[in-house]
């Protein structure tokens, strides 16, 4: 996945004001593949929010009307690992379609310290690391 510096700063961005709960959002691209914007999504998740999201499905309909309208592509989603790993869990791995790319951060003490990526083939995973480049 290729992800604009800007988009990648608003992800981390996002993290570090969530800290230490998870938080989520939707990964959007103009044209082609190319992840050029993001857009928060509020995690509903109240007692496990350290460890589990669970995308608001008002905003990610509002958020795919938009992008709708102005012929802009959902292609993945993002949200954080609070102290722990970028790596997708077996919870992620089980909630994942196949398809869109699931950009997982890691916000250790309020920073983030890493980001990778992850696709599935077959709804409910399993999931393996793709390529993630910033530019």
């Amino acid at each position: 996945m290729e992800i604009a510096a800007a988009a990648m700063e608003e992800v981390k961005a996002h993290a570090q004001r969530g800290y230490p709960n998870e938080i989520c959002g939707i990964l959007i691209a103009a044209s082609g593949r190319l992840v050029t914007q993001t857009r928060p999504v509020r995690n509903t998740v109240v007692e496990r929010a350290r460890d589990r999201y669970e995308m608001d499905p008002i905003d990610q309909i509002r958020i795919q009307r938009e992008c709708d309208a102005s012929g802009l592509e959902v292609v993945g989603y993002y949200h954080s690992h609070p102290d722990h790993p970028a790596r997708a869990s077996m919870t992620d791995a089980d909630r994942s379609w196949a398809g869109p790319y699931y950009l997982i951060v890691s916000c250790v003490d309020g920073l983030v310290v890493d980001a990778n990526v992850f696709i599935s083939d077959t709804d409910g995973g399993p999931m393996r690391q793709a390529d993630l480049t910033v530019t």
